[in-house]
């Protein structure tokens, strides 16, 4: 079932062309069509807000193998200043 443009019923009903039961069906209509319109962005607002929460969720996982990764080559660093490689003897090519 197709609806009237809100516009349209409004003026239809003030030049009256249509009643005032008429008038309120297609408003009923209407009303319908925004709930219906209304549910369905508040679905895919749910969808999004899922796939925003799994990334940032990724990123936490990423961020925290860095931060260990980091905190290991730091451990290595600091023990190869420690231990400095021993020097080639001359002989040695």
């Amino acid at each position: 079932m197709s609806t009237y443009d809100h516009k349209q019923v409004l003026s239809d009903y003030a030049a009256g062309r249509i009643t005032a039961e008429m008038a309120t069906g297609h408003s009923l209509q209407h009303i319908g069509k925004l709930y219906e319109a209304q549910a369905t962005i508040t679905a895919n607002q749910r969808a999004e807000q899922a796939k925003i929460d799994a990334l940032e969720k990724r990123i936490h996982i990423q961020q925290a193998a860095i931060d260990r990764l980091l905190a290991f080559m730091e451990k290595v660093l600091a023990k190869s200043k420690r231990n400095p490689p021993s020097q080639p003897k001359p002989d040695q090519p």
